[in-house]
């Protein structure tokens, strides 16, 4: 058995797969600055668009009416009448 030609092989096979590897992280990298470009452009338009008597959603799943703003914290009103302080920046999304 040829021992050298076999090394060879290996390390041939290596640095393919290597070259694989990295073209695989870059395309996940790409492919995550691209969604991550669309969510920050999400969540300033939805930063702008709420105000004081939109119906919110939050990330965990309640639902409220925005009673008073400010510029971190937002005073929410929920189905039960009390109103709760939270930070503005986990409002998901605004209902119509």
């Amino acid at each position: 058995m040829d021992w050298s030609r076999f090394w060879e092989n290996i390390f041939y096979s290596s640095i393919v797969l290597i070259i694989f590897v990295i073209i695989g992280i870059s395309l996940m990298q790409v492919a995550y600055h691209k969604n991550l470009k669309k969510k920050k452009q999400f969540y300033a338009k939805l930063q702008n668009e709420i105000k004081v008597g939109n119906k919110v959603t939050f990330n965990n799943g309640i639902y409220g009416i925005i009673k008073r703003l400010d510029e971190a914290t937002a005073d929410i009103q929920v189905k039960s009448g009390a109103i709760i302080t939270i930070s503005r920046f986990i409002i998901s999304s605004v209902e119509e």
